[in-house]
């Protein structure tokens, strides 16, 4: 079978503050459940070839995440999660449940070529799900789509476009229902959640 082309290097997941961070060490989980995790993170980043697997991160049975993906800390992946595309997932980010990546698997538009044989001359698109994103359980996502920081997407959606930052999404395909914050309260959650970030940089 002919190779699909590989993908440059991904961009780093988004991250969230230094203080939330330390409030996410303090009250995610016990310091047993913690060293444990952290003992047994660079055998998930080996097991799946991840470029990057972020502290605190929780995982669910029967993962596919394509090589050379990168994941942020404190991001949490449910059981079924699928992507054979390569993704960037945030920090603090949710994805539940059997959730699915889908992407363009083969061609089915050159005469004289069955779509079975059709394999794809461009590399994977990146997903990306920005920092604090909550993906409801079931959900399909067309490979290539950026989901924003603070993002909520609604159970059994389907989304097929780009989702903006702090927008709520549901429905098939997804559309944006409400925003998460407005005003005075997104600011107020982005200088917690975003404190000193830029600073970093």
């Amino acid at each position: 079978m002919p190779e699909r082309p590989l993908i440059g290097e991904l961009p780093a997941p988004e991250r969230v503050a230094e203080p939330m961070i330390a409030r996410c060490r303090a009250e995610v989980e016990g310091r047993a459940k913690a060293l444990a995790r952290t003992l047994l993170l660079p055998v998930l980043r080996r097991r799946f070839g991840l470029a990057e697997l972020g502290e605190g991160f929780q995982w669910g049975r029967s993962m596919v995440i394509a090589r050379g993906s990168r994941i942020g800390r404190y991001a949490y992946l449910g059981p079924d999660f699928c992507s054979h595309g390569p993704i960037v997932v945030g920090d603090l980010c949710m994805i539940a449940a059997g959730c699915r990546v889908v992407g363009a698997d083969h061609a089915f538009n050159r005469a004289g070529t069955p779509t079975r044989l059709g394999w794809p001359d461009a590399p994977r698109a990146v997903t990306v799900f920005g920092a604090d994103c909550w993906i409801g359980e079931r959900v399909t996502i067309r490979e290539g789509v950026t989901i924003g920081a603070g993002a909520v997407v609604g159970s059994a959606a389907t989304v097929v476009s780009d989702v903006p930052p702090y927008a709520i999404v549901a429905g098939t395909p997804a559309r944006i229902v409400r925003q998460r914050f407005e005003g005075r309260e997104r600011a107020m959650h982005e200088r917690a959640l975003l404190a000193n970030v830029a600073d970093a940089a």
